[in-house]
């Protein structure tokens, strides 16, 4: 079920040739540039997280699509379904407090979201207003330590091994408490369109990854 399409410039040329739309066209729908558009199916730039949701709008897709998953109206229900995700493969979705990977995006209609994360944040006044968002969280500490902080309960102190689970509709934020970045392994019952819309800033870059990263080449490995 995997294919070869591995950038947001893949994406889009996938998209736009589903619709039979020349770059000229999805210029004039989306109000980016010719020339951008060429950069980015060309996978020679990414686009800021206000850009990806103006290139969606004009297109009239979900912003998933752009991430390689097809939205839920348009896509078939499976039985039986696999996905494997190698290490270092994944979605990157970057912000100023997370470094996100998404797993396994070649599946649409997931019960669930894997995520794995290296945080970046080491107070709340960097770390700006609490996340919230519908569904239940589950996260594991695969390296260093966090700081777990919600909206009814006192912060909490969690190391390698320890894990939590919450209602994600309670605002929360991780920080890194370490000396190192603290990477964790996080599930989410929650839409993959609204934890990007969660996690991801006006500011917020967001780029594709296909091959291992020095930033999130540990965290693809939960030590036993």
């Amino acid at each position: 079920m995997t294919d070869q399409k591995t950038g947001l410039g893949d994406f889009l040329r996938d998209i736009r040739i589903r619709k039979h739309w020349t770059l000229l066209e999805v210029s004039e729908m989306t109000g980016l540039a010719v020339s951008t558009l060429s950069k980015v199916e060309n996978n020679q730039m990414s686009l800021t997280y206000d850009r990806l949701v103006q290139l969606a709008a004009g297109l009239g897709v979900d912003i998933v699509e752009l991430f390689g998953t097809r939205s839920a109206d348009s896509a078939p229900s499976f039985l039986g379904r696999r996905a494997i995700s190698r290490q270092g493969e994944g979605r990157l979705i970057q912000t100023g407090n997370y470094d996100y990977l998404y797993l396994c995006t070649e599946i649409s209609k997931k019960s669930m979201v894997p995520i794995l994360a290296v945080l970046h944040a080491r107070s709340m006044e960097e770390f700006g207003e609490f996340v919230h968002h519908d569904g239940q969280e589950y996260t594991y500490v695969v390296e260093g330590v966090l700081e777990l902080h919600t909206e009814h309960y006192e912060p909490a102190t969690l190391k390698a091994g320890d894990s939590v689970y919450f209602d994600a509709s309670m605002g929360h934020a991780y920080l890194s408490v370490s000396d190192t970045p603290a990477r964790i392994l996080c599930v989410c019952s929650t839409s993959e369109k609204e934890l990007i819309n969660s996690l991801v800033g006006a500011d917020g870059e967001v780029s594709n990854l296909k091959k291992k990263t020095k930033s999130m080449r540990k965290t693809s490995t939960i030590r036993k």
